[in-house]
């Protein structure tokens, strides 16, 4: 199961008071409480935020593999984007940095937009969202089993889903 929301500032800020993380990222003036945490290595979440969920709740989390992230963005349909094959500034928080959608400088709460037929929000846009593969130059060689790729450049992970500055074409 794939968390319904990006990881929140809350969320962040309740590893860091019990001591299960070490960083507190910065918000760079735009709002904590349930904007999504921003400034947050790969290390930070496999590390720290994760082992730390894993404890409080008892349950075991993990990252998506860039395949079951993919699945999850979809949510069951064949388009681009759930909800089709057209970026929508109305159901993405994506552009903002060349206008495309406006010129609002940041991120927007959490769950904003609909969610997709998954029930999963902000799949594209808002923040870029990490993935347990390694990146690779091409898709040639890679699992068809929906396992992580686990060879490649593993310094570098793959990101899914673009951002609030990002151009449509990077939500893809």
């Amino acid at each position: 199961k794939i968390s319904q929301t990006e990881i929140t500032f809350n969320q962040w800020l309740a590893c860091v008071e019990s001591q299960g993380c070490s960083y507190m990222p910065v918000d760079k003036g735009w709002g904590e409480g349930d904007r999504p945490v921003i400034h947050v290595s790969y290390d930070d979440i496999v590390k720290e935020f994760i082992p730390w969920l894993n404890k409080v709740t008892g349950k075991v989390h993990r990252l998506p593999t860039e395949s079951e992230w993919e699945y999850a963005a979809r949510a069951g349909t064949s388009t681009k984007y759930s909800w089709g094959n057209t970026a929508d500034c109305l159901k993405a928080r994506f552009g903002n940095y060349n206008g495309e959608c406006g010129s609002d400088m940041k991120t927007v709460l959490v769950g904003t937009f609909n969610a997709n037929p998954f029930g999963l929000y902000d799949m594209h846009g808002n923040v870029w969202e990490w993935t347990q593969d390694c990146r690779n130059h091409s898709y040639n060689g890679a699992p068809a089993n929906g396992r992580a790729w686990t060879s490649g450049n593993c310094d570098r992970r793959v990101l899914r889903g673009g951002s609030w500055s990002n151009i449509s074409v990077f939500l893809r």
